[in-house]
């Protein structure tokens, strides 16, 4: 749940100081890759990410596009703590569930979060 909250918090924080629609290199990778695999998981068109047991929901792949790479990747790599390291983890990751509660577990690791 931590995870969850330092990603929204630092989402949140990007765009109240105006941060830009950054999406380069491997965090582009994270996000792209996140989102195909979130929206697989579930039926329906809709995409979900779920990590702690939080999930969040977005209404088509290209919502979480925007969530993960136009606004999560304002930083450029240097969004997550190792980007290197966690782009093998979200290519490893699985769903949880199925059908219409279907959701692309996130990995937990640290390397995955917002510095």
């Amino acid at each position: 749940m931590r995870n969850v909250l330092g990603l929204v918090t630092a989402c949140v924080l990007l765009v109240g100081c105006g941060g830009g629609s950054g999406g380069s290199g491997l965090c582009q990778q994270i996000g792209n890759t996140a989102c195909a695999k979130a929206c697989a998981c579930r039926t329906g068109g809709t995409c979900a990410v779920s990590q702690g047991g939080f999930a969040v929901d977005f209404n088509s792949e290209s919502d979480c596009r925007g969530f993960f790479v136009t606004l999560g990747c304002a930083m450029g790599d240097k969004s997550y703590q190792d980007a290197v390291a966690c782009l093998p983890l979200v290519q490893a990751a699985t769903c949880t569930g199925t059908g219409a509660d279907g959701a692309l577990s996130f990995p937990p690791d640290t390397v995955c979060q917002a510095p």
